[in-house]
């Protein structure tokens, strides 16, 4: 609005200092001064709705991310698994900028136009009459192209987004192993796939600025033809120059809108794209747990393992029990909080593992695995995940001492050792290790053991 009052306030200032230099007048001071405040004041106000808009798209992305991570959270880990890696990617990289265009940039922008286009065609009508039609028959046919043209945008985005989306989780997969294909011989074929899968996205990047350009062209061209009709009706109708120059600055304020108008188009296309993906993806199953939660307290536990035929297995505390991996794997995702389902009847001290809440398995049940969950950063943040106290260095060493692990964090590098993402700095050992330290420190009613584990401990956990 108060950039729609800055342009009639230029129109109007521009016509006065016209007319007094048609008329060999001196130059007034007066709608010089009002000309340089209102293209002033345009330039605020644009700055101020460019960072406006910015902070409302930014927040729309924001809400995005927390939404995807805390769905994917709340997903079974078989059903992520089943995902390609690039495709989750895709989501927080291409598809975000996509979707954080439109609230931030095309919609304000589309707003703005609706605001400025209508103000301009009134201070064309209070000129002359006859420029109002002017501004009508420049406005409407660029609508009416942006409409029929929106499909087509549309589906050239779809087509983009498709064709990228398929070229990131190709190259999400075999950058990590990249040097064990190339030792396989498999340079030169990947090497060809990425080029075709590139050229495919470079065809349909192509495609999609065609369309989009040749609408954001339509607004100069009906610029060109409505400035050429406007100088003709001032020379058919004898309007006097400076009414003619108004008119022109009126015209000229109105292109930029109107580009804003197709620019918008494009972005929203771009959007409906990305946000046809990401309700698909939001709407995805999540792990559904029983209604019932029940919560156990902390001391040792009881589990009884019931396949679907046959004998039931149960292990008292203090007791422990070899089984088939393929069971072990089962039941401990269950345990673990990572799956609801499962071809075994599973129960802790009774109770069926599925009734049992997040906090009990978290507290209650520890795993000795060769791939622990591990975030990049140091040790002592690697052996505290899922704490919710982090213990002091002190108290960890002394944690390791009590169960006879005698200077494992030291054998490991210290608790400032660095660990690189998912591990990949650590040795098989060094996994099974961290597994042991983080029982130290959980002290769970029930040890799973999914892995060989080199030299036991002898501390009073094992």
């Amino acid at each position: 609005v108060a950039q729609a009052a800055a342009l009639a306030a230029a129109a109007i200032a521009t016509r006065a200092a016209f007319g007094a230099l048609h008329s060999g007048a001196d130059l007034p001071t007066g709608p010089i001064s009002v000309l340089c405040v209102a293209m002033l004041s345009a330039a605020a106000t644009q700055f101020g709705f460019r960072s406006l808009a910015e902070e409302l798209g930014q927040d729309y992305a924001k809400d995005i991310r927390l939404k995807l991570f805390e769905h994917a959270s709340r997903s079974a880990q078989s059903d992520l698994d089943r995902r390609r890696q690039g495709f989750h990617i895709l989501r927080f990289t291409g598809d975000l900028a996509a979707l954080k265009d439109w609230p931030g940039l095309g919609l304000p922008l589309l707003v703005q136009a609706a605001i400025l286009l209508p103000a301009a065609t009134a201070v064309l009508v209070y000129l002359n009459p006859s420029y109002g039609w002017v501004g009508l028959g420049m406005t409407v046919p660029s609508v009416l192209c942006l409409i029929l043209s929106h499909g087509t945008l549309f589906q050239a985005h779809r087509t983009l987004r498709r064709k990228r989306a398929d070229l990131a989780a190709d190259m999400t997969e075999r950058l990590p192993i990249a040097p064990r294909l190339a030792a396989l011989g498999r340079r030169r074929t990947e090497l060809r796939q990425l080029e075709r899968s590139a050229t495919r996205v470079a065809a349909a990047a192509q495609r999609r600025r065609q369309v989009s350009e040749l609408l954001v062209a339509i607004p100069d061209v009906s610029t060109a033809i409505a400035a050429s009709l406007i100088i003709a009706i001032g020379s058919l109708d004898c309007l006097p120059a400076a009414t003619v120059a108004a008119a022109l600055s009126a015209l000229a304020l109105t292109t930029r809108p109107l580009r804003n108008i197709m620019s918008s188009s494009n972005r929203a296309a771009g959007f409906s794209a990305a946000h046809s993906k990401l309700k698909a993806a939001l709407q995805r199953p999540t792990a559904q747990g029983c209604q019932r939660r029940v919560k156990l307290k902390k001391g040792p536990l009881s589990v009884e393992i019931a396949p679907p035929t046959g004998p039931a297995i149960r292990v008292d505390p203090g007791c422990a029990a070899v089984l088939p991996k393929a069971v072990i794997d089962d039941v401990a995702a269950v345990l673990t909080g990572t799956s609801a389902k499962s071809d075994y009847a599973v129960r802790l001290n009774g109770e069926d593992a599925c009734t049992l809440t997040p906090g009990t398995l978290r507290r209650l049940v520890g795993t000795v695995t060769d791939s622990p969950l591990l975030l990049k950063g140091s040790l002592r943040r690697a052996l505290t995940l899922g704490l919710s106290r982090r213990p002091t260095d002190e108290e960890l060493h002394y944690a390791a001492d009590t169960a006879g692990l005698d200077g494992a964090i030291e054998s490991l590098g210290g608790l400032d050792l660095r660990i690189a993402e998912r591990g990949r700095n650590l040795t098989f050992e060094d996994r099974v290790m961290i597994s042991l330290l983080r029982i130290c420190l959980q002290k769970p009613g029930l040890i799973l053991v999914t892995c060989p584990v080199p030299h036991p401990p002898e501390g009073v956990f094992w």
